[in-house]
Order: C-alpha cells, then sequence, then structure tokens
C-alpha cells in the first residue's frame, strides 16, 4: 500500500472496526460518539481515497463488501498495537487477547491470569470463552491475539501453534453402569455405546467424530449440549455416556474411568496468526507452555 493510501487509511480504522462489530451505520455511529451522517460520509470518502467498495446495500441497512472483511483482522490489529504504544508513554500495561475452550476455564486460564497479575503485571489480558471453532474465528477476525483449542497443530494454514500438553480423556458413566466398575476399558467398550456429547463445532465433538471414524464405527448420540457438566447429569440421569477430560468433583450418580487406549487423548496448543507479532504475545506463550510443563 503506497504511502498516501496508508495516510488516508489510519485515521478511519476505529470507523471500519465499529462497522464491523454488526454492519450497522448507526451503531457504529453511536459507538464512535459521532452523528450518523458523519460515518456516512468518512466512509464514502475513504472508499474514494482507496478505491474499493466497502460496504454495500443490504435491505435497509449495509453489508461489509469482501475487501472490507479481509482488512478487518489486521485493523483490529493496528487497533490494538496503537493502544498498547500509547499505553507505553506511562508506563501502562500492554493488551493480549485470547480465547479459550469452555473446558479450561476451571483450570489453566485461571492459573495463567494469576500468573501473569503475579509475575507480568504490565500485561492485561482480554479474555474470550467459547467452542473450538468459535475461538478459532475469534483469532481470524483480529478481536483475539492467541487461542488455547485442541488439534491446535490441525487449523487451516493461516494459523501457527504451540502445543502445549496432551489431555487423556475418560468415559463417564452412572454408577451403575457395567463399565462403572471394569477392570479395563477400552475404546471398543466405549463405540457400542450411546452417547451424549457436545455439539459440533466444539474440540470434543471433533476429537470424539475422529476417533468413531477411524474405526469405522457410527457414533450413535442421544443429546448434543454445550457444557460438559450438563453431560454429565444426563449420564447420572442414563440417557447415556460421556467422553471428555476428567473433571473435579464429579456429580453423584457418574463414575469417570480412564480409557487405555493412548488414542483417547486429545492434544492442546496455542494458536496464533503467523508473521511478526508483539514481544508480549511470545511472553504469554512462554507462561502458557510453562505452566503445562509435565
Amino acid at each position: 500500500m503506497s504511502r498516501d493510501r496508508l495516510a488516508d487509511l489510519l485515521p478511519h480504522l476505529p470507523l471500519l472496526d465499529a462497522l464491523g462489530e454488526d454492519e450497522h451505520v448507526t451503531r457504529a455511529a453511536e459507538t464512535l460518539g459521532v452523528p450518523q451522517p458523519t460515518v456516512s460520509r468518512a466512509l464514502r470518502q475513504l472508499e474514494s481515497r482507496l478505491g474499493v467498495t466497502l460496504v454495500i446495500p443490504d435491505g435497509r441497512g449495509i453489508r461489509l463488501t469482501e475487501a472490507a472483511r479481509r482488512m478487518l483482522p489486521a485493523v483490529r490489529v493496528s487497533l490494538r498495537a496503537a493502544q498498547d504504544a500509547l499505553d507505553s508513554l506511562d508506563g501502562s500495561r500492554s493488551t493480549v487477547g485470547l480465547a479459550f475452550q469452555n473446558s479450561l476455564g476451571e483450570h489453566l486460564v485461571p492459573r495463567l491470569v494469576r500468573r501473569l497479575r503475579e509475575e507480568r503485571p504490565d500485561i492485561r489480558i482480554e479474555l474470550w470463552q467459547g467452542a473450538r471453532d468459535a475461538c478459532l474465528a475469534e483469532l481470524d477476525s483480529g478481536r483475539t491475539d492467541l487461542a488455547i483449542v485442541s488439534g491446535a497443530a490441525a487449523t487451516h494454514p493461516a494459523h501457527q501453534s504451540v502445543h502445549l500438553y496432551d489431555e487423556p480423556l475418560v468415559v463417564v458413566v452412572p454408577a451403575d453402569h457395567r463399565l462403572a466398575t471394569a477392570k479395563r476399558i477400552t475404546l471398543a467398550d466405549v463405540f457400542g455405546e450411546t452417547h451424549v456429547t457436545l455439539k459440533p463445532g466444539y474440540g470434543l465433538r471433533r476429537t470424539l467424530e475422529q476417533l468413531f471414524a477411524a474405526e469405522g464405527v457410527a457414533l450413535d448420540i442421544a443429546f448434543e449440549g454445550d457444557d460438559i457438566r450438563t453431560l454429565h447429569g444426563l449420564v447420572a440421569a442414563g440417557l447415556g455416556i460421556a467422553v471428555g477430560p476428567e473433571v473435579p468433583h464429579p456429580l453423584d450418580g457418574c463414575v469417570q474411568r480412564p480409557i487405555d487406549d493412548p488414542r483417547a487423548a486429545r492434544d492442546m496448543g496455542v494458536v496464533f496468526r503467523p508473521g511478526a507479532r508483539p514481544t508480549v504475545l511470545d511472553d504469554v506463550i512462554a507462561v502458557l507452555v510453562d505452566l503445562t510443563r509435565p
């Protein structure tokens, strides 16, 4: 991009970020604290100077063009970098956006936050929690800088990753189930059961489907949910069994048993965008590696 086009773009980064939130000119104007005609006028001027269309009519509203969507992640990264640069003038903190899978909210992420608060008070973490695919979407959008997910190495080529650890999976069965007292549980035992599991898009669902597909076995599902604790409650009620990470303090009526197969595990890693990145991201990654070291 030429210097002139860059100079035209930089003052409008907050405008593009605001439009990207929900693709609505009036709400973007409210976010920016300016009249709606000012936003419309600035948008037309920016399109003219860049020589590209950024929004198109969509019903009674607008929709971002593909060109605008391609710009949006870099726009958001640039805004955070600019804020960090301003913060550095008075010794304030750098901000790192972190997305993480739901199952990491009880242990790993709190440990990370505690360590950073104790040892790196100059780093402020903005957290976002959700399913694996949603975490990666947040990373791609530029809203976050890092994502801790399962199957990190298997994300698309636009990502880079660092492996953190392999997490063994257990089978959760009702207390009166035949597997509750079995001396040894194999994947073959798990394959023959009806399951309660997470919805598509969750890392655990992806892992379960891969295990079944590797053996050419159909996955019999009685329920798809959004929360591991809900699955355990339905296991206790007898609706099916569940496969997932071991949780502390299992619900009454449930038994967690190890699966005697090295394939019954999920690989956890931290994912980030390729290319040059602020040193602070490497600092956070280093803390994660240290926290998950055997």
